[in-house]
């Protein structure tokens, strides 16, 4: 067999295993799954980013109804999404065993990430500064001790607010999770 005669039959080996490895990907739902992971990687890298052009400094005063405002219209703009996020994970919930990473819920995680990318810059909030505001009220609903005066005042003002706008559990440890 000369050369190139060869080599044309190593390629098309070749081009026959990429076909068929995108066959199997397609028709088994990995195809999807590896599409989703290549995003939610785009997404988290964004809001990384994000975090780094936007530090945050708490201020002394505390929480300004003003900030407190901006941190609503995010929570509320990302609740849907969040919502969608926390329901897949009740419905795949297995007691006792733990998954670092839920391909099914990649789509779910990306479009969450979007979401709260893009209104946390509409707000001109960074990820570290919602983390705050979001411990800040979680404190002013403790003991009057624990919080400072001036929160627990916000606290009361907004408190229906607050509450139609509260992430589920796995939504808000994803959004606390850019805050460092």
């Amino acid at each position: 067999m000369r050369r190139s005669d060869k080599a044309a039959v190593r390629f098309g080996l070749a081009l026959l295993a990429v076909v068929l490895a995108a066959t199997v990907l397609y028709f088994t739902g990995w195809g999807t799954i590896v599409k989703n992971v290549v995003v939610l990687a785009r997404r988290g890298n964004a809001m990384v980013n994000l975090a780094k052009r936007t530090p945050f400094t708490p201020p002394s005063a505390g929480v300004t109804e003003e900030r407190l405002q901006a941190y609503l219209e995010v929570s509320s703009r990302i609740k849907p999404f969040g919502d969608k996020i926390d329901e897949w994970e009740a419905a795949h919930f297995v007691p006792g065993r733990t998954v670092s990473f839920k391909g099914g819920a990649a789509g779910l995680v990306e479009a969450y990430l979007h979401e709260f990318n893009v209104a946390l810059q509409q707000q001109r909030m960074g990820p570290a500064e919602f983390a705050w505001i979001e411990g800040r009220m979680r404190q002013a609903t403790g003991p009057a001790s624990v919080a400072p005066e001036p929160d627990r005042i916000l606290y009361a003002k907004y408190r229906d607010r607050l509450a139609a706008a509260a992430l589920g559990t796995h939504a808000l440890r994803i959004a606390l999770g850019f805050a460092k």
